[in-house]
């Protein structure tokens, strides 16, 4: 897979992961990204792609999700999408779209760590429309009308159900993780590579 598709994916991985209970409680997470070394009684030990390798337990009840591809037809208004974005001249332009469950409905904008200015953007499709360069998704976050240009470098995915098992020796993995009072870290959500759909490391 070409690097800026690798990283466009893993990026919508980070879409999904913020969707969840721990970017809707506010509390602090630490975003993990690396390979998995191993993973045995319960604590995933991951070689991140800084250089270093981190332990991290992973709580029985931690969802394991994966990524699978999603196409323009599923971007139907009502959606609701994470949209990890970076400036594109005056407005946005979509690194990656990931479309989330029904029941992920908090909107949200807020920076990104992807890349120098890019952000996090979840929201509802209100509208698509065909442009020369691509498509424009018009998304309503908090009442407010945020246009996100898409053309055929965004990645378009969606998360499913993954499990322990596919926590395998190699595969690539994205963890938001919390770091207790005694610097132990804990893993809130894990997406994981499966099935050639792989974050980079």
């Amino acid at each position: 897979m070409p690097k800026v598709m690798r990283r466009a994916v893993l990026a919508a991985g980070f879409a999904a992961l913020a969707s969840g209970p721990a970017g809707a409680q506010g509390a602090p997470a630490l975003r993990l990204r690396g390979r998995i070394l191993a993973f045995a009684d319960g604590v995933l030990t991951v070689a991140t792609r800084e250089g270093g390798n981190a332990k991290v337990t992973l709580p029985e009840n931690a969802p394991v999700s994966a990524l699978r591809r999603a196409t323009l037809a599923e971007l139907v208004p009502g959606a609701n999408l994470g949209v990890v974005a970076e400036p594109a001249g005056e407005g946005l332009r979509a690194v990656a779209v990931t479309l989330l469950p029904a029941t992920a409905t908090r909107q949200f904008q807020s920076e990104w760590d992807l890349t120098p200015g890019s952000s996090m953007n979840n929201g509802a499709v209100a509208a698509v429309m065909e442009r020369a360069e691509g498509h424009e998704l018009t998304l309503t976050i908090n009442g407010r009308s945020v246009p996100v240009r898409v053309d055929e470098r965004t990645a378009l995915v969606r998360p499913v159900p993954a499990t322990r098992a596919d926590l395998r020796e190699g595969a690539a993995v994205f963890v938001l993780a919390t770091r207790g009072a005694d610097g132990a870290l804990t893993a809130v959500r894990v997406s994981v590579e499966k099935d050639g759909v792989a974050p980079p490391t």
